[in-house]
C-alpha cells in the first residue's frame, strides 16, 4: 500500500508520459503534508540472507512500452483571450521493472516523451521525463520499511501537485521522496514514522527565484486496531516549507485523528482530520500565524476485474503558487473511474476540482478561483502487444475577481501503444 497522500489509481508512470501529461488527470496527487502508510508489517516467509535478496534480480522481469499519439490542443498557452491552438504529435517510451520475494518488493519505471506542436508560436517542442522507484522491505516480522521516490521533468502545469502552479510557467522539475518505518508493537497497536522531501525547481531562473521551494514533512502516527476491519489513528506532522530565493516560508503543525476502514476486500476508506497551525513568513506583513481545519479522505472500490472507482478529498493550506504570497487555502477533490467493458475494451472517466482561496490580508487582494479538469478515454486491446486509444480532456480556470488567470482548454487525441 502506498502512502495515503498519493492515490495513483489509473496510470503507470510511463503511461503518464505517453499521454503527454495532458491526459494524466487520472492520477490525483496529495503532497505537502503526507500521511504515512498505516499498514502494519505482516509476517514474512523463510528466505533470509543475501541470496534471498539478490535472487529477485535473476528473472529480469522487464517491460518495454512505446506510444505515438496525434492530438489537437485548443489553448496551448492557457490564455483567456485569443488562444493559440495547434495539432501535436507525441512520442513516448518507457521501461518498467518489478520483482520481489516475501520480504523485498521492488517496482521502478523510467520514461521519456516528446511532444511537437505544429502551430505553436515560438518553441514547438516539449520534453517530459520521469523516474519512479518504490521498495518495501520486511526487516523483521514486526518492522516494515518502505522507500518511495519520483522525479519528473515537466513542461505543462499539473494541478494535482499540492503547492504547484496552475498557470503556464515554463519547464520545471518536481521531485518527491518518502521513507517510512511501520512497527507492530502488539497485535492491535502499531506505529508509523515517515519523512517526506518534495521540491519544485523551475528551469527559468527568475521564475524559480519567486516560486521554487522545498517542502519537508516528518510524521508520527499510532494505529489501534479497534475492530477486525476498523483501525483508529492519531497522528502529528511537522512541515517546514522554505523557498530558494524568495523571502517566504512557513512551518506547519498538524494534529490529526482518523480511521482506516476495510468495508470488504474490495472497498477501503481512509480519513484524517484535525487542526492545522502555520507560522508564516512574508516580506510584506512579517510573521503571522494561521489556525484552520485540515482533512483528507481516500475511498477506493474495486468492483470487478480491471474496474476501479476512487474518490479523494483534501482541505488545507499549501504553497500559493503566486509570487510574494505565503499560502492559499485549497479544497481538492478527485474522482476516477476505470471500467473494463469487455476483455478487449476498457474506458476511463476522471474529474478533478481545485478551489483556491487567496485571502492573506495586507499581502494580496482576496480572490477565489476554481480549477476544473475532466477527461474521458477508451482503450481497445488488439493483442497482447498492441492497443489503440482515444481520449478527450477539458480544463478551465474560473476567477471572477482575477480574470487574467481565467482560461478554457480542450484536448483530443488518438494513438497506438506497444508493450512487450
Amino acid at each position: 500500500m502506498r502512502p495515503l497522500h498519493r492515490a495513483s489509481i489509473l496510470l503507470t508512470p510511463c503511461a503518464l508520459l505517453m499521454m503527454g501529461q495532458l491526459e494524466a488527470v487520472a492520477q490525483l496527487t496529495f503532497y505537502g503534508a503526507p500521511a504515512p502508510s498505516d499498514v502494519a508489517a505482516n509476517v514474512g516467509g523463510n528466505e533470509t540472507g543475501p541470496a534471498a535478496l539478490l535472487g529477485i534480480f535473476e528473472k529480469r522481469p522487464y517491460r518495454m512500452t512505446f506510444a505515438v499519439r496525434e492530438g489537437f490542443d485548443s489553448n496551448v498557452f492557457q490564455t483567456k483571450d485569443n488562444p493559440d491552438s495547434s495539432f501535436y504529435t507525441n512520442w513516448a517510451a518507457g521501461l518498467n521493472y518489478s520483482a520481489g520475494n516475501s520480504r523485498l518488493q521492488l517496482q521502478t519505471s523510467l520514461g521519456a516523451g516528446l511532444t511537437y506542436y505544429y502551430a505553436r508560436p515560438g518553441d514547438k517542442l516539449d520534453f517530459n521525463g520521469l523516474f519512479d522507484l518504490n521498495a518495501t522491505y520486511l526487516a523483521t516480522p514486526r518492522l516494515k520499511l518502505s522507500f518511495d521516490t519520483s522525479t519528473a521533468y515537466l513542461s505543462q502545469p499539473d494541478q494535482t501537485i499540492v503547492g504547484g502552479n496552475n498557470q503556464q510557467n515554463g519547464d520545471y522539475v518536481y521531485s518527491t521522496t518518502t521513507v517510512a518505518a511501520a512497527y507492530r508493537v502488539t497485535d492491535t497497536i502499531s506505529s508509523v514514522t515517515s519523512y517526506n522531501f518534495a521540491t519544485i525547481v523551475y528551469t527559468q531562473s527568475d521564475t524559480n527565484d519567486q516560486l521554487g521551494y522545498v517542502s519537508q514533512t516528518l510524521a508520527q502516527s499510532v494505529r489501534w486496531l479497534w475492530k477486525p476491519r476498523t483501525a483508529l489513528v492519531a497522528e502529528y506532522r511537522i512541515n517546514p516549507i522554505s523557498y530558494f530565493s524568495a523571502d517566504l516560508g512557513s512551518l506547519g503543525n498538524y494534529f490529526l485523528i482518523g480511521f482506516d476502514q476495510t468495508v470488504n476486500p474490495r472497498l477501503t476508506w481512509s480519513v484524517r482530520g484535525g487542526l492545522q497551525v502555520n507560522l508564516n513568513k512574508n516580506p510584506v506583513d512579517g510573521s503571522s500565524t494561521y489556525f484552520g481545519p485540515y482533512g483528507q479522505s481516500i475511498l477506493s472500490y474495486q468492483f470487478g476485474q480491471g474496474s476501479v472507482l476512487s474518490w479523494s478529498l483534501r482541505y488545507g493550506t499549501e504553497a500559493s503558487g503566486l509570487a510574494g504570497v505565503s499560502q492559499r487555502q485549497t479544497f481538492r477533490t478527485g474522482l476516477v473511474l476505470v471500467r473494463a467493458i469487455t476483455a478487449r475494451i476498457s474506458a476511463n472517466l476522471a474529474a478533478d476540482y481545485q478551489g483556491n482561496s487567496y485571502d492573506q490580508s495586507g499581502v494580496i487582494s482576496s480572490f477565489f478561483e476554481s480549477v476544473l479538469n475532466m477527461s474521458a478515454g477508451v482503450k481497445f486491446t488488439v493483442n497482447r502487444l498492441v492497443s489503440l486509444e482515444t481520449g478527450y480532456q477539458f480544463s478551465a480556470d474560473y476567477a471572477p475577481d482575477e480574470t487574467s488567470r481565467e482560461y478554457k482548454r480542450n484536448v483530443v487525441f488518438m494513438g497506438v501503444n506497444t508493450s512487450f
